[in-house]
């Protein structure tokens, strides 16, 4: 996936024809394809043959008309390169030969198609003298590379070298300067992630096993597992997983071979050298070569060999690049920018060569050689190195430019140049590079190399040789760097683990500084961080300050340790405040038995909640209390307290006392003088009168 390329998760393409990729969330996994046998009858005639711009093979009858070239049999229709430089092709036995087709060039005025030695494609030269360099011949306008960073051109007999230029590099915070293998100048990237002992860059991808792909996020690891589908394999089959595959798929039950210390199965295809493919016919390993087919490319499309393919593609030339003019800087701007095709050369201004490889612009200058003892550097209009001009320089300088006080080469070799001065030391805001003393970024106070720092201008702070306004993830303030947290920690005040603000395991909680896997006794998670319970509580949460469980003798009601349940609740076994029987005011337990107070009107008795105590009990204060064992009701203890008498045969000798809403007396065996049993059971008293 292109740096410029998007795609939404799901997304499946084919960067080429025997690749497959699919795009899981932030991870982008390619394979193989994979290419089935198709069980070809190479005793009837039928080749192996290749179609245009297609991956796997397929089983083509061999038609009369096949051509012998070079000792090989070719078949009609299919076409091979023949070397050095021609591309063959086999119509009706008939073999047809013609160069390798280039792509277009034009060459403009003055100038000459040629043929470098070893190329089959030619290049435009200038009419001016060749060049000699270290054995070889080049024309004038050649170029050749000296390094992936560096090149030379002929220019009318006088070899010119460049070297790639740089343009200043200022990394975001959160970035650092990396140097990218294959890459001259050095690049900003997020943070790096360490996974079973590598390293890995930000945006880079790995496998740990052949189910799993990872990639580095911004420091984070971020992983895809491949899950497997049910498998249900038909009679015949067994279950195998096959090479360097995740999942298990059904092979025949056939027997299988081995073919350079890999397990093959039945009808099994796999592709030996470019273009031998080898099949597994029970037990046996056969392998024939595959066949071209004739290819024909559209236009904007070019005819190239890719590593590894049997046969060549045609790939479109769409790549391009963006580039602002006198500057080399790319910009977004698309007024002000030029949009170069992929592949041309051009010179921004008289000093500066550019090319455009791979959709990035690279521009060289050039490396011009240091003026003779003695001499004068001076510019010349129009010519990209001075002339050197005989001058009497400062006695400090062997040579000199601009002015005979400003050296370009010191007399004593133990001496620093700096900005036209020799020196003994570079001094702050300078690093050596040779004998030279060269300018650190203006944000650093001093620097190794021209892109890192080792101190920074205040206010500024050191993190990872950039000086930044303020440290970012993963790292603290120690004095004037940015130091690294401890691994546990994203955020942090300090190095150790016990300083951490934020944890970078996500599945971790912050418990006083340190990340944990649990708060614990005593804490709860408020939103990944630990916070203390009330000090009542024992424990808490797990996501909120009420306590779940209570220390000592206190006991738990709605999320706090009280030392009583509060009216119409009863502590269980567990310390909890549970509610009493509805019945109740007050309970030891749930219960309508288990009551221990009542609502008015309701007395207890034996553990219940009654309206009525009921025959030989009275209430006083919510209880029912016992009466006097003569007494089947009453309204107090005390024998003279009867309402209504145990045994019928005995009456009630109601008490003369006032204010008494009840009659109550005493339970006689015998009404008293002057009273008789009445049939209400009280003994009333005789009236004189009618006696």
């Amino acid at each position: 996936l292109s740096p410029a390329t998007l795609s939404t998760d799901g997304t499946v393409w084919k960067p080429d024809s025997c690749q497959n990729c699919r795009c899981h969330g932030d991870i982008v996994i390619c394979k193989p394809s994979v290419c089935r046998n198709p069980q070809c009858a190479f005793e009837k005639g039928e080749v192996l043959q290749i179609a245009a711009n297609q991956c796997c093979p397929e089983c083509v009858l061999r038609t009369p008309g096949s051509c012998h070239h070079e000792e090989k049999l070719h078949a009609h229709g299919t076409e091979w390169t023949s070397p050095p430089c021609g591309v063959c092709s086999c119509t009706q036995g008939q073999v047809r030969c013609a160069p390798q087709p280039c792509p277009p060039l034009s060459c403009g005025h003055q100038k000459l198609e040629f043929i470098p030695e070893g190329s089959c494609c030619p290049i435009c030269v200038g009419p001016g003298k060749p060049c000699s360099y270290e054995g070889q011949v080049y024309q004038d306008g050649e170029d050749w590379s000296l390094s992936r960073c560096a090149k030379c051109v002929c220019r009318d007999g006088i070899a010119q070298c460049f070297t790639a230029q740089c343009r200043p590099l200022f990394c975001k915070q959160g970035e650092t300067v990396v140097r990218v293998p294959g890459k001259c100048c050095p690049q900003c990237s997020s943070r790096s992630c360490s996974a079973s002992g590598h390293v890995y860059e930000h945006g880079e991808q790995w496998s740990d096993n052949a189910c799993t792909t990872c990639m580095c996020d911004h420091g984070e690891v971020r992983c895809h597992k491949q899950a497997c589908p049910p498998l249900r394999c038909a009679k015949g089959q067994r279950r195998a997983r096959k090479a360097g595959e995740c999942c298990e798929q059904c092979v025949s039950s056939v027997g299988s071979c081995s073919h350079d210390g890999v397990i093959r199965h039945q009808d099994e295809m796999w592709q030996g050298s470019a273009c031998e493919f080898c099949f597994c016919d029970r037990g046996q390993v056969t392998c024939q070569m595959a066949e071209c087919a004739r290819v024909q490319c559209a236009q904007r499309e070019e005819l190239i060999h890719l590593d590894g393919k049997c046969c060549p593609e045609c790939i479109s030339r769409k790549n391009s690049c963006v580039f602002e003019g006198n500057t080399g800087l790319i910009s977004s701007n698309v007024s002000e920018v030029k949009h170069i095709p992929e592949g041309e050369k051009w010179e921004d201004g008289p000093c500066k060569e550019c090319e455009c490889q791979g959709a990035q612009v690279t521009c060289y200058e050039p490396s011009c050689p240091p003026c003779p003892v003695a001499t004068l550097a001076q510019v010349v209009k129009g010519r990209c190195c001075p002339d050197c001009t005989a001058v009497h320089c400062h006695p400090d300088c062997l040579t000199c430019s601009q002015s005979p006080d400003h050296c370009d080469l010191c007399r004593d070799p133990t001496r620093l140049l700096r900005n036209g001065r020799c020196v003994h030391s570079c001094g702050l805001g300078f690093y050596q590079a040779g004998a030279f003393c060269l300018a650190c970024q203006p944000q650093c106070s001093t620097c190794t190399n021209a892109h890192e720092c080792f101190s920074c201008q205040p206010p500024l702070l050191m993190w990872h040789g950039q000086c930044v306004a303020s440290c970012g993830e993963g790292f603290y303030q120690d004095r004037q760097t940015c130091a690294a947290c401890h691994p546990s920690c994203a955020a942090c005040w300090g190095p150790s683990e016990k300083h951490c603000l934020a944890c970078r395991d996500t599945l971790q909680v912050l418990r006083e500084g340190s990340c944990e896997d649990i708060c614990g006794d005593g804490f709860y998670n408020n939103q990944g961080t630990c916070r203390a319970c009330d000090q009542s509580c024992k424990s808490c949460g797990p996501n909120s300050p009420r306590c779940l469980t209570c220390a000592g003798k206190t006991v738990l009601h709605d999320g706090k340790c009280i030392s009583e349940c509060p009216g119409g609740y009863y502590a269980d076994v567990t310390g909890r405040c549970k509610v009493c029987h509805s019945s109740c005011a007050s309970c030891s337990g749930p219960l309508a038995s288990q009551c221990t107070a009542c609502n008015q009107p309701h007395a207890l008795r034996q553990g219940h909640c009654l309206p009525h105590c009921g025959d030989g009990f009275y209430p006083t204060h919510g209880l029912c209390r016992a009466c006097h064992p003569s007494c089947l009701a009453c309204v107090g203890p005390e024998p003279s307290h009867c309402t209504q008498c145990r045994q019928p045969d005995e009456g009630l000798q109601v008490n003369q006392v006032s204010g008494v809403d009840i009659p109550s007396g005493k339970c006689l065996s015998q009404c008293g003088a002057r009273f008789y049993l009445e049939n209400t059971g009280q003994c009333e008293g005789q009236n004189l009168d009618f006696c």
